[in-house]
């Protein structure tokens, strides 16, 4: 598993396009609970989970990477959130956990895998949200080709809208919704709140989702 560390005022101070992304999933979020019953997969420094510490979630992060969940409890240090946070380095319980949610990390694991695994670990109805990168996007390659190690994020091949739906249908989730998010990259149009909005809603036409920008993934067991 492969994790970015995010500095705590990337976190804490994001652009406004990756709060949109952070907002469609924790808007999918619909039950509250009172239980460590959400988990934050590949939580990494942060990005997700400290989000979902603010909203008043009790969060379990799962991340295999020791030194970013040292920072992670320093994070939630600096915004009084602790008693909200348990860490682990694997989903250690089954059929217990009503959310398991993550941002940028089912391209860096083997997702028949874990797919299986987040399967097993939530209730009854229990849902998944992840947001990714979308393959079918040709953003993605000049950025993977030009800035990053390949090998590391050659699982983006597999996030698509097709091949995320089979994958999640074989193993036995239902309620499968793969909406788009950003037709075009939303770093073009910064922290401009008008145009990243009209942005988003094109990404999350019929046809033109499947070129999304970034997927967002529901599914429920």
């Amino acid at each position: 598993m492969i994790n970015r560390k995010y500095s705590f005022e990337r976190i804490i101070n994001p652009t406004l396009y990756v709060k949109n992304e952070i907002k469609a999933v924790i808007e999918r979020i619909v039950n509250k609970t009172n239980n460590f019953d959400i988990i934050d997969f590949g939580a990494g420094t942060g990005r997700l989970t400290i989000p979902l510490l603010k909203n008043n979630f009790k969060v379990t992060a799962v991340d295999i990477n020791k030194e970013s969940l040292k920072h992670l409890r320093k994070n939630t240090k600096k915004i009084e959130k602790e008693k909200n946070l348990k860490i682990s380095d694997e989903i250690q319980k089954t059929n217990f956990y009503s959310y398991i949610v993550g941002c940028d990390i089912l391209h860096h694991i083997n997702i028949n895998k874990y797919i299986k695994v987040f399967h097993k670990a939530l209730k009854n109805n229990g849902t998944i949200v992840f947001s990714e990168p979308n393959s079918w996007h040709i953003f993605w390659w000049f950025f993977v080709i030009i800035f990053l190690n390949f090998n590391e994020e050659k699982g983006i091949i597999q996030c698509n809208v097709f091949s995320l739906r089979e994958k999640l249908k074989q193993v036995g989730f239902h309620n499968i919704k793969i909406d788009g998010l950003g037709l075009f990259p939303p770093q073009i149009f910064a922290n401009n709140k008008r145009l990243l909005g009209l942005n988003d809603l094109l990404g999350k036409l019929p046809i033109l989702k499947l070129f999304s920008f970034r997927l967002i993934i529901e599914a429920s067991k």
